[in-house]
């Protein structure tokens, strides 16, 4: 990753490199490293909620819904605030500090108070603005890359890159620890995870690290409505959503109707997240040919044709093959949306940045409701031809969809 020049790269003023920045600029693995770490910590908690609602409070399934969208809701909020802070100068290293003392904070009242209420009302609030470190870290991350002149396209795939790292590894080992130890002990170990976090971004993050783009920072500036930057988030809403579908219908899919053993949704992840992490590798060379919404077009292809064979799928071998598939739709997703949305707002990373993070989440909300009610009312099959409906919509809307103004243009709009 040795620094070089973008072309993509946007306008702005670079300060000289000095102090933090100077040394980051020489280790620039350390940023990737705050990206890992918070995606390694956040990834464990991810497969607890709905085992814990059920299988640690005796809940009703229903409650896992109302705890998630709690949270995905002050994520939204907290991904607004945040957006709108970094794009007016607010130095990057407070607002992480603020949303990992909140998760560290809630992964500590589960371990501690194991009451349905406090689950739901507390915790999930301060998960919901836990949550918000990851558009500030891609903010942090993109910033970064342009005052210290490297290319964007190629920085923004590796910071995906540690967020597919992360979530290889995080679930297993939680669900490991769970299955040895119990809820209060992983639910203590995140939270010792999330302090490790803390400390790291403390040490690593420049306290005045910001925004350089002039006229961004302009207090009481109100920001200009963008209908491109909305635009940009419908396909990758769209594309979330299928994605998060299937994923949560995967597991009783191939148990229920295709009658293959527990472990074939564990192995298909395997090899899902192993091509993932290759596919987001090789997105920069893929891009810079064809261009960002191209790239989402070849991928949502692909998305659809992974759902139409994983619905013919019978075998654990098909399975398996298919997999990789599914990790190299993913992972050209993966690396490109972002990009894709931010050169819709290039002065304005940070609210880019919390606008595509937040559709994440809408997405993945609303998939883990459509799974339920398809799933329900008529089968599982029904949700993986769903699922491949919805992202084909996707990949019809960047037909429509125009590429994002070219730098110059933007420039001169701004």
């Amino acid at each position: 990753m040795a620094k070089q020049a973008s072309k993509g790269q946007t306008r702005g003023s670079h300060p000289p490199l000095t102090g933090m920045m100077a040394f980051l600029n020489r280790f620039p693995f350390l940023v990737l490293g705050v990206v890992l770490v918070g995606a390694f910590t956040s990834s464990m908690s991810a497969p607890l909620g709905g085992l814990f609602v059920v299988d640690g409070l005796g809940e009703a399934p229903w409650k896992i819904s109302v705890a998630a969208i709690i949270k995905v809701v002050v994520t939204l909020f907290t991904n607004r605030y945040y957006g709108h802070a970094i794009d007016r100068g607010v130095p990057v290293r407070r607002l992480l500090l603020i949303s990992i003392s909140c998760f560290t904070i809630g992964m500590g009242i589960i371990g501690t108070f194991q009451v349905y209420w406090v689950y739901a009302g507390v915790a999930s609030v301060l998960i919901g603005v836990g949550s918000g470190a990851l558009s500030v870290v891609y903010s942090f991350g993109r910033l970064f890359a342009e005052q210290t002149g490297r290319d964007v396209k190629k920085f923004n795939s590796w910071l995906r890159m540690q967020t597919s790292l992360g979530w290889m590894v995080g679930p297993a080992i939680s669900l490991s620890v769970y299955g040895a130890f119990g809820f209060t002990v992983i639910y203590f170990a995140i939270a010792v995870l999330g302090a490790v976090w803390l400390a790291f971004c403390f040490f690593v993050v420049p306290s005045a690290f910001k925004t350089h783009h002039p006229g961004s920072i302009t207090p009481g500036q109100k920001v200009p409505f963008n209908r491109g930057l909305l635009l940009a988030c419908l396909p990758v809403y769209l594309i979330s959503t299928g994605h998060v579908l299937f994923l949560t219908t995967m597991p009783l899919y191939f148990t229920a109707s295709l009658g293959l053993a527990p472990s074939a949704a564990g192995f298909e992840l395997t090899v899902k997240c192993f091509v993932e992490v290759i596919a987001i590798y090789v997105s920069t060379r893929l891009i810079r040919c064809i261009g960002e919404r191209r790239g989402l077009m070849i991928a949502a292809s692909f998305a659809v044709l992974f759902f139409f064979l994983v619905y013919h799928a019978q075998t654990l071998l098909h399975v398996l093959a298919l997999g990789a598939l599914d990790g190299l739709y993913y992972g050209l997703f993966a690396a490109i949306g972002m990009t894709f949305v931010q050169n819709f707002a290039r002065d304005r990373p940070g609210m880019a940045t919390s606008y595509y993070i937040s559709t994440l989440f809408v997405g993945g909300l609303t998939g883990n409701l459509l799974m339920g009610t398809i799933a329900n009312w008529y089968s599982f099959h029904a949700t993986v031809a769903v699922s491949g409906f919805i992202v084909a919509i996707g990949g019809l809307a960047l037909l429509v969809i125009g590429d994002a103004p070219a730098e110059e243009v933007a420039a001169q709009q701004a």
